[in-house]
């Protein structure tokens, strides 16, 4: 019997699944972050609970490291770049 039951389970499996993420939800972190800032400056702990997790993850801090290089965020206070009040925004330059 434990055959048949094998048989049966793998039989109700799909062969194939669909995509864990609909087409409508951005693809990369870079992009929900964007799209979070296009409403105002936030922290990293503000972007964290707005991406749905308990703490402000590795790929958060990299996803943010690599939009500020691209010039696509700014610091709202540039000159303290660690102050514990920092916030990210949207870099509204058209030479970024």
């Amino acid at each position: 019997m434990p055959e048949e039951q094998a048989v049966r389970i793998e039989k109700e499996r799909p062969e194939s699944r669909p995509e864990s993420r609909p087409e409508s939800r951005p693809e990369t972190l870079e992009e929900e972050v964007i799209n979070f800032l296009q409403k105002g400056p936030l922290s990293k702990g503000e972007l964290s609970q707005a991406l749905g997790h308990k703490h402000i993850s590795g790929g958060l801090k990299k996803a943010l490291a690599s939009l500020y290089k691209k010039g696509k965020i700014i610091y709202t206070f540039p000159e303290k770049p660690c102050s514990r009040l920092q916030k990210y925004k949207l870099n509204k330059s058209p030479f970024h």
